[in-house]
């Protein structure tokens, strides 16, 4: 009994002794005050990074679109109509006179053709970075277009051999 009425005394004293209901309601009170308050938080948080979210995605479409338009505006009337109709086009190198298919991807789009059309080896080269595809896509044509820089750009690329003709390439799986 003492023992209990020991432990009762300790509870009652944390609670500030008498009239102790009352200040447990004050506190649960102030409580649900603090998580009301910091569940507006949240909420508001989660709202800014969502709003963030859609900025970001905002500005990465607008990047595209306008280095879409830059790879257009250096194309020429074939290589553009090439590039709607297939989503690639070709060049010619300056100094090797070698004939390359640029495809729009991100990893070894470069294709040295052979005269008969089929390709003989693909190259890979590409900025660090986050870069638009389209502006990727543009400085390879550049590149390619110029005589002293084509021998660097060759010098820099990376040689990939390529599957037969008859597999299709998609993403990064080979389909037969």
């Amino acid at each position: 009994m003492l023992a209990e009425r020991g432990r009762w005394q300790a509870i009652r004293d944390w609670f500030g002794g008498t009239g102790g209901v009352q200040r447990i309601l004050a506190r649960l009170r102030a409580l649900a005050r603090r998580y009301r308050h910091h569940r507006n938080l949240l909420q508001e948080l989660e709202r800014n990074d969502e709003q963030y979210r859609r900025d970001a995605l905002r500005r990465a479409r607008r990047a595209k679109r306008r280095s879409l338009v830059l790879l257009g505006r250096l194309m020429n009337g074939a290589q553009r109509e090439e590039f709607r109709r297939t989503g690639h086009f070709h060049v010619i190198g300056a100094s090797t006179g070698d004939r390359y298919r640029i495809r729009t991807d991100m990893i070894a789009n470069i294709d040295v053709m052979h005269d008969n059309g089929t390709v003989k080896y693909r190259l890979c080269v590409r900025p660090a970075g986050d870069v638009p595809v389209y502006d990727v896509m543009a400085a390879q044509l550049l590149h390619l277009q110029d005589a002293a820089s084509e021998r660097r750009f060759l010098l820099h690329a990376n040689v990939l051999t390529c599957l037969p003709e008859d597999r299709v390439y998609f993403r990064s799986i080979w389909l037969a």
